[in-house]
């Protein structure tokens, strides 16, 4: 997911404040056949959840996809919940579903940084 070419990098100011909820697997299929997903290099994909908003605008729920090995994903565990985060290289891109003309937005980043309180 890392290389689609309808991602367009997206200002590091787009959400106001970005509050850190966790980090899980991105995976595919269901039951025992649920996988890890991975890249086309076999980095493995994750999501990463968070607490957005943007400017004027209510806290909404987003999901990042993160594309790492397993030991950034760890780092990136260890965060507290609810921390103010930075999303680093953020990009986004809309996209639909064969049977919808309903658009949704997509995001995809190349890191998390804790912003420290000053």
């Amino acid at each position: 997911m890392s290389s689609y070419g309808y991602y367009l990098p997206l200002h590091p100011n787009t959400f106001e404040t970005v509050r850190f909820i966790g980090i899980a697997p991105k995976t595919e299929g269901f039951g025992a056949d649920e996988k890890h997903k991975t890249d086309k290099n076999g980095v493995p994909l994750w999501t990463v959840s968070a607490l957005v908003k943007v400017a004027d605008g209510n806290q909404e729920m987003e999901t990042f996809t993160l594309t790492a090995p397993t030991e950034i994903a760890n780092k990136v565990k260890t965060i507290e919940e609810l921390a103010s985060i930075r999303l680093v290289g953020l990009a986004g891109g809309k996209w639909s579903k064969a049977t919808s003309d309903k658009t949704a937005w997509s995001f995809q980043i190349s890191g998390v940084e804790v912003i420290k309180a000053s």
